[in-house]
């Protein structure tokens, strides 16, 4: 600790002669000290000369300067597997009892010089290995990872170790995400890498969608582990009827059949299909014998028309990205040569139209009169003349042939519907389209998703926008070249989903029709087992403005008829439900809430799927821990060499305790003690003098 002050040395010393000047001309004016005698006058005097002295020294603002040091030991976290795979084979009970005793004396192994932390982690990670139960669902590497970067960010993390099987069937692989810690990794070697006896369903591959009186396909993977020699029955049923089968010989030690069938669509709604074989003698699990599928048997496709001037890359663009969505059908036409009725459509996509010398006008015309939404893509070939009689919110005027290209700037306060970050990612660094150079105009109720951007400068001119007239919902692109925009996102994440995803949203945006019901409820159709069940509801007054102070009651029913109650908590201007996690299986449900008009109800249907991930691969994966470790500059032990960890990561130099120092600065006045002495001197000479006789 030291005071420093930014005044001169000299100005310090200056302030010491002040308080002598001061003391000796109260003081020693007379050099006899007839007053005081020579003692007191001495005492008095030292008195006055150190708070004069302290207070003419706080006019120069000195700071006391602080270095505190710190020892940061290094961190060592073990994390446990608690998935349900670990316990699938013949050391279950050992994993249960013996090795979490075995876990706990590795962590007292470490001594002071180490901070151990403990997690367990499956799909989440939590505190400690107390309340291990191998229960997890899903082994999720990247989940640790995260949780790891948060918590320790900017610590001394010395090492990981990792206790599992290696089997992971969420996030990345472990092998290569973990190498961005620039730690050593460790990794207990855990599970049976022996192939057991079993019979099991691998996958089942379905479409979730179906339409009615459609056949849909389902391909079954069957596989057989050291059933050679034995058989197994494959049946599919729905409702308790059989809807194929077929027996089944496995011929090999490690046996694995694809099966194609196909089925019929004979019923609406939410249906659930059971595909189960029998087992074979002595096999290590039946849990993995019966897998339910759930496919949604929707009435009818809606159907999408492209309609264009003429022949271009958006075209197919567009068209791909909508058909990846099996709710939609989608005819594809150039404008000259549809002589179609366009009433059969839920949305029609018009590109470049109407065109110049009057192509497509008509269709655009008697789409609009039947209040079927449209798409609009403005290109060099529109007529805006034309296009500014149409009415709906937007026009282009001293349009001069010519084009520029324009880059899009992403509007964070879009909200008629809601992009996935990768989307919106993907927006914000998509390439420039082709766009009409002209003076732009368009009505407030225009909405924006994506705006024009000339260089670093964002407009307020639309680029991809919405507009709802009074007779229906009208959408902007004001420009041609959005295919760019696909190969933008392939090139960023390797993938079309985050084009086909703007698309899509924005087709079922425009294609579904305004619900004016004034009692709304809304879930998913499909729930993992381990996912809670959330609803959302609104309610409107006959005004059609929300409100939020009626009861709003929920009724569940599973397939047994077991009925499960709830009620709505308001949220905003709107209700919410989580009902928690519920069993595997098919529901329906019934909402009610006592309206301006009566009982209002909305009903519907949601499936929970099971999560089988953990037990269809019962064999443990040594050679993937082996590699973490690896690549990870650390090694891969076995349960019964656990202890060697501990010299392992004491031997690595580099695992060491961190001495931080922190400096700190405060202004001398601020310590009150010094306040507190100058008073007390002031006050002891206050008192001296007061007794021999003096003021």
């Amino acid at each position: 600790m030291s005071i420093i002050t930014e005044a001169s040395s000299w100005l310090i010393a200056l302030c010491l002669l002040v308080g002598v000047v001061y003391a000796g001309a109260l003081y020693f004016r007379d050099r006899f000290n007839r007053t005081y005698g020579s003692t007191l006058a001495t005492l008095l005097g030292v008195f006055r000369f150190c708070s004069v002295s302290l207070i003419a020294i706080f006019l120069l603002k000195p700071l006391i300067k602080s270095i505190n040091r710190e020892v940061d030991k290094p961190i060592i976290v073990i994390a446990q597997d608690n998935s349900e795979s670990l316990v699938v084979g013949d050391d279950s009970t050992f994993l249960k009892n013996a090795y979490v005793e075995q876990l706990k004396n590795l962590q007292s192994q470490f001594g002071d010089e180490y901070e151990v932390q403990m997690l367990s982690f499956g799909s989440k990670v939590k505190d400690g290995i107390d309340s291990l139960d191998y229960s997890e669902k899903l082994t999720d590497f990247s989940a640790l990872l995260e949780e790891i970067n948060t918590r320790y960010s900017g610590r001394n993390l010395g090492a990981v170790v990792v206790a599992s099987d290696g089997l992971y069937n969420k996030g990345s692989n472990p092998v290569y995400s973990y190498k961005k810690l620039n730690i050593p990794v460790y990794t207990i070697a855990l599970g049976d890498t022996t192939m057991h006896r079993d019979a099991l369903i691998s996958e089942v591959a379905v479409n979730r969608l179906a339409y009615l009186g459609n056949k849909f396909p389902m391909e079954i993977t069957i596989e057989g582990r050291k059933a050679k020699g034995e058989s197994s029955t494959l049946t599919v049923s729905r409702k308790g009827n059989v809807l194929y089968t077929e027996t089944i010989a496995f011929t090999e030690e490690k046996f694995i059949k694809s099966i194609p069938i196909t089925l019929d669509a004979s019923e609406i709604g939410l249906q659930k299909y059971s595909v189960d074989i029998t087992s074979v003698s002595n096999e290590i699990t039946k849990a993995n014998n019966h897998k339910d599928v759930f496919i949604d048997v929707l009435d009818s496709r809606q159907k999408v028309l492209i309609l264009a001037y003429a022949p271009h890359p958006d075209l197919n663009a567009i068209r791909d990205a909508i058909i990846s969505n099996e709710s939609y059908q989608v005819d594809s036409k150039l404008a000259k040569d549809f002589n179609g009725d366009v009433s059969s459509y839920s949305l029609v996509i018009f590109h470049q139209l109407p065109g110049i010398g009057g192509i497509g006008a008509n269709a655009v015309t008697s789409s609009l009169e039947r209040n079927i939404p449209g798409l609009f893509v403005w290109g060099s070939n529109t007529d805006f003349r034309a296009f500014e009689k149409l009415n709906l919110g937007y026009s282009l005027n001293n349009y001069t042939n010519n084009t520029t290209d324009i880059s899009g700037a992403y509007s964070d306060e879009f909200s008629l519907f809601t992009l996935s970050a990768e989307a919106s990612s993907m927006i914000r660094n998509m390439p420039p389209i082709t766009v009409p150079f002209g003076d732009y105009s368009f009505s407030p109720g225009v909405t924006s998703l994506v705006y024009q951007q000339v260089g670093q400068i964002k407009t307020k001119k639309p680029l991809f926008s919405f507009n709802k007239t009074d007779i229906n919902k009208v959408g902007l692109i004001a420009g041609e070249g959005i295919w760019r925009w696909k190969m933008t996102s392939f090139a960023q994440f390797e993938s079309h989903n985050q084009f086909n995803e703007l698309i899509t949203k924005t087709v079922q945006y425009l294609a579904t029709k305004d619900d004016k019901s004034l009692f709304r409820v809304h879930c998913k159709n499909d729930f993992a087992e381990d996912e809670s069940i959330i609803f959302d509801a609104e309610l409107y007054n006959q005004s059609y403005e929300a409100i939020n102070n009626r009861e709003v009651s929920l009724r569940i029913f599973n397939e047994e008829g077991r009925e499960y109650n709830y009620t709505f908590s308001p949220n905003g201007q709107m209700y919410k439900l989580n009902a928690g996690k519920l069993p595997v299986g098919n529901y329906s449900y019934e909402a009610s809430v006592n309206g301006d008009s009566g009982v209002l109800k909305e009903r519907g249907e949601f499936s929970v799927s099971p999560l089988l991930y953990e037990i269809i691969n019962t064999i443990a994966d040594h050679r993937l821990l082996y590699q973490f470790a690896h690549d990870n500059n650390g090694e891969m032990v076995y349960p019964q060499e656990m202890n060697k960890l501990v010299d392992l990561i004491k031997q690595k130099k580099e695992i060491v305790s961190v001495s931080y120092e922190n400096k700190k600065l405060d202004d001398l006045i601020n310590y009150k003690w010094i306040l507190a002495l100058i008073i007390l001197l002031l006050s002891a000479e206050w008192l001296l003098r007061k007794r021999a006789g003096t003021y």
